[in-house]
């Protein structure tokens, strides 16, 4: 009877409260009900290798059940993991189109998608993918917020996503699910179908989904039509870039008044660029949504050998095509007219920066298949302990092709007639002066596909073995313990367009690029109960872990981490962990092609000159020792960076501390809350500076004497033609050639408080069920790089440091659901909280700025459903008021901070679930 009180108590923490979880089962569903106690008894929690007897521990746990996420309304897991409150920053996604290599990621505590370990079942993927795990397929997810470099190793500094399948399920699920915008566009169309049988030796499952998302063009919403940017009056203007669809050029004579011009459309005249009507509207041709098609199968299956072992294994396999659309490709290598062009007007030798229009704009494509596979024996000796032993094989290959390339030396063929007549396939000159002259012909000539293939692949082995004293036991009960080894091996190809190769594909890189790692580690943890059944002592328990790590090209590392488990009195747990950290770099962080990408960055030196200018005293000189003019301005704050990875990198090191409070009173039944501070502080951060960062503290040195005016490496270095005046920008004042491939730069630190509270009762003859999870991020500062100013973003928006994208770091993040249950019906209800933000890059006293602050979002969601013998009818409304992303002035992609808003507005979706 005891095991079933403290058993029960365990259940409605977990169900109730999400303290913690079961993950691994070691008897069949047919048991006898004296087994079925056996069976929760040992069970295994995320974050521990320990199979315990209780599902409570010192570690934060949320569980999130396959009911949620059908409550949730999202046809896919990316909305649902990265609408969590401990998800903060920028991630992959379906909102990023600039820079996006068609992935969903997650980034818990806001501190990069590396630092976060995802895993299927407890066992590493190998591209950590959230659309590679089919929704359909997921019978929980287990979010562990504090670090677990212990118990899994690298990556998981800031927490783990444990995505636990359904791997004992019996009968048949048919899912139908569509979603459509309130503007009738952005459809999803989720199809899927879960097969399942068992018997008293095993069972398995099959598993289908396929899901297709179609896009939103950035011109098909009010807000991102067109690139905004201030007006000088307190309001904001149609913008765009200054590289024209009609061409923006300067006369290579030195001394030349011919700087900034354009041909007129109507008079056929020389004239300055006037960004107010001359400006290139790229949101024409670019993406808010992107879409995407992925098929996916997964199986599971288990045998019982002998009584006490047992067989398992697990494949899957997913295919993701996606896309991504861009403003057309600019001549930003600096494209020449010869002073003997025909519609040359000036007659003088000059460099054109045209927006290439008539290709309909850069598509960017990705094939990419996931493949994973397991096998594996588990089971248990005679006295009790358990062991299992695994082999997980991973590996994706990425096929990717390019459209909308541009091949410069062509290019100088098209406007020169010398080299045009020289080359028998060039099909003419070209007037770049004017726009809609660029033929199908020139198109064929000039333009060349980019298609290079980056694939890699893991492969770990893991043995483990866990279990108690046995007659040695402490007075307050016995001691458990686990311990295991593991091998895994690691590597990655990039392998570039054959054009690319050889130079000639613009901005491409060109250089092959592999890499393989392998490391052995091995772990040992123990709880220790300590106290029992004393006055103001139910139980305290202490546990440990230590794991050893050895990477071929690291020297070895051990990390520790202890927690503390007290309960005064029943219904009340006091915990705390405080854990080492410990990232190796990853395998793209070693091998990733180095490759120029255009970052935006926060320009210092627009209208330094004029009245109440607020730059600094060597701000303003060294924009005048650049040859800028005093109203200097840019129509397009993009810069020419070079991005990619470092063989030379060493490990990041962490600390984290959390300390929590649960409470679930036995005189309220099925109430719960919980309280957890958090504290996470990494060093030796792999990163880059952040363009802004590298360009700001250069300029703010006297005579460009900061070391960082080192990574400044010129226009030249990425093939733009520099400005006259200053090797570090070219010919339209951009800065041009940052430097910001990896390097261990960065330490951070984050605190902050994560709330969760659960209530269920009866009420009107149905089931309520109330849930309000939530974190207050009370810090996250970091260092970009030894001696800079501390970065402070708690509150702010502005650059994660992983994505190199701005994102929102809200102090309050919050999900409140409230659902009613009936015997045929339910309704559910979310409000999606996120409090508002300031821009972190201006002085925000002395700021004139339109904007400088991302208003506080409450998105509703409501969902009803209808249960008719074997079927259920939903229908739901996402974000129902449609509330709008908000105008902030530094930001020119769709003019707000697009990863961390609802972009599309409204979505309404029908679901049809059946069931035999």
């Amino acid at each position: 009877m005891y095991t079933n009180n403290k058993l029960s108590k365990a259940v409605r923490l977990a169900i109730a409260f999400g303290a913690a979880s079961a993950t691994a089962f070691t008897a069949s569903v047919n048991a006898a009900e004296e087994d079925v106690v056996e069976k929760v008894e040992r069970i295994e929690v995320t974050g521990s290798r320990i199979k315990r007897t209780d599902l409570e521990t010192a570690s934060p746990i949320s569980v999130f059940s396959a009911e949620d996420l059908e409550t949730a309304g999202f046809a896919t897991l990316e909305k649902f993991v990265q609408s969590l409150p401990a998800v903060n920053g920028a991630a992959q996604g379906s909102n990023i189109n600039n820079g996006s290599n068609g992935s969903a990621t997650v980034s818990l505590r806001g501190l990069g998608a590396g630092r976060t370990l995802l895993l299927v079942n407890g066992r590493r993927t190998a591209f950590s993918d959230l659309n590679a795990i089919p929704m359909s397929f997921v019978e929980r997810v287990e979010v562990l917020r504090d670090g677990a470099s212990t118990v899994y190793g690298s990556d998981a500094i800031a927490g783990v996503v444990n995505f636990i399948t359904k791997t004992d399920f019996e009968g048949a699920e048919f899912v139908a699910q569509y979603d459509m915008t309130g503007e009738a566009d952005g459809e999803t169309t989720k199809l899927a179908a879960t097969v399942g049988t068992s018997s008293d030796k095993g069972n398995v499952v099959l598993s289908l989904e396929y899901t297709n998302r179609n896009p939103i063009g950035q011109k098909d919403r009010a807000f991102s039509e067109c690139p905004l940017a201030d007006d000088g009056n307190g309001g904001v203007a149609c913008f765009g870039s200054g590289t024209t669809a009609m061409g923006t050029w300067t006369s290579l004579t030195p001394g030349t008044t011919f700087t900034g011009m354009v041909v007129d459309p109507t008079t056929g005249q020389p004239r300055k660029f006037n960004a107010a009507t001359d400006a290139f509207n790229f949101a024409t041709a670019s993406y808010m949504v992107t879409p995407q098609e992925v098929f996916s199968i997964n199986a599971a299956a288990s045998y019982q050998l002998t009584d006490d072992t047992r067989v398992f294994m697990e494949g899957g396999f997913t295919n993701r095509q996606s896309d991504q659309l861009m403003g057309a490709e600019g001549t930003f290598w600096g494209q020449v007219v010869s002073a003997d062009h025909p519609n040359n007007p000036i007659g003088e030798r000059l460099v054109i920066n045209r927006r290439l229009e008539e290709t309909g704009g850069r598509a960017f494509t990705q094939d990419f298949s996931d493949y994973r596979m397991v096998l594996g024996l588990d089971g248990f000796l005679d006295n009790g302990w358990s062991w299992d032993v695994s082999y997980n094989y991973t590996r994706f290959v990425d096929t990717r092709v390019d459209f909308g390339r541009a091949n410069p030396k062509r290019f100088a063929n098209l406007t020169d007639p010398t080299l045009c007549a020289a080359d028998a396939a060039c099909p003419g000159l070209w007037n770049p002066f004017v726009a809609g002259t660029l033929t199908s012909d020139m198109i064929d000539y000039a333009f060349l596909p980019n298609s290079p293939v980056v694939r890699g692949g893991t492969r770990q082995f893991n043995a483990n073995l866990s279990g108690d004293l046995g007659s040695i036991e402490l007075p307050a009960g016995p001691v458990a313990w686990a311990a295991g080894v593991e091998k895994r091996w690691t590597e990655y190809l990039f392998q570039p367009d054959g054009a690319a190769l050889i130079g000639e594909i613009y901005s491409v890189a060109g250089e092959k690029t592999e890499g393989a790692y392998d490391v052995e580690e091995a772990y040992v943890e123990v709880s220790v109960p300590l106290l029992a059944d004393l006055p103001g002592v139910e139980s305290l328990n202490l546990s440990a872990a230590i794991r050893s790590s050895d990477y071929n090209f690291l020297d070895r590392t051990n990390n520790t981490k202890i927690g503390l488990e007290y309960k005064p009195f029943s219904g009340l747990l006091v915990r705390a962990t405080r854990a080492d950290g410990f990232r190796a770099p990853s395998i793209t962080e070693l091998f990733a092609p180095q490759q120029e990408s255009n970052l935006p960055y926060n320009e210092p030196c627009i209208g330094y000159g004029l009245p109440g200018a607020t730059q600094s005293a060597n701000v303003k000189a060294n924009c005048a020792a650049d040859g800028l003019p005093a109203n200097f301005t840019l129509s397009s704050n993009q810069s020419s960076s070079l991005t990619g990875g470092n063989p030379n990198l060493t490990p990041e090191e962490s600390e984290s501390l959390t300390f929590g409070v649960v409470y679930t009173p036995e005189f309220i039944e099925n109430f719960s809350i919980a309280l957890d501070y958090f504290d996470i502080e990494i060093t030796n951060g792999i990163g880059t500076a952040g363009t802004s960062n590298i360009i700001n503290g250069c300029y703010e040195s006297a005579n460009f004497s900061s070391p960082l005016c080192a990574l400044l490496i010129g226009a030249a270095a990425v093939d733009r033609i520099p400005l006259p005046t200053s090797p570090r920008r070219d010919v339209l004042g951009a800065m041009s050639g940052i430097l910001v491939t990896n390097a261990n730069l960065s330490t951070f630190n984050t605190t902050g408080i994560d709330f969760d509270v659960n209530y269920a009762f009866d009420a009107a003859g149905g089931r309520v069920k109330l849930r309000l999870d939530g974190t207050y991020l009370n810090e996250y500062n970091y260092e970009p790089f030894a001696g800079a100013e501390t970065v402070e973003l708690a509150g702010f928006y502005g650059e994660d440091n992983w994505e190199q994208t701005t994102a929102a770091f809200a102090e309050w993040r919050a999900n409140f659901t409230a659902g009613y249950t009936a015997d045929n019906w339910s309704l559910n209800w979310t409000a999606r909280f996120m409090s508002g933000t300031y821009d972190q890059t201006v002085d925000l006293e002395t700021s004139t700025n339109t904007s400088n602050y991302a208003n506080s979002v409450i998105y509703h969601d409501v969902q009803g459903s209808y249960y008719f013998d074997n079927y259920t009818f939903t229908f739901g409304v996402r974000n129902l008021f449609d509330k709008q992303p908000p105008y902030t002035t530094n930001n020119n992609d769709m003019n707000t901070v697009s990863p961390s808003y609802d972009l599309a507005g409204t979505y309404m979706y029908g679901r049809v679930v059946v069931k035999f």
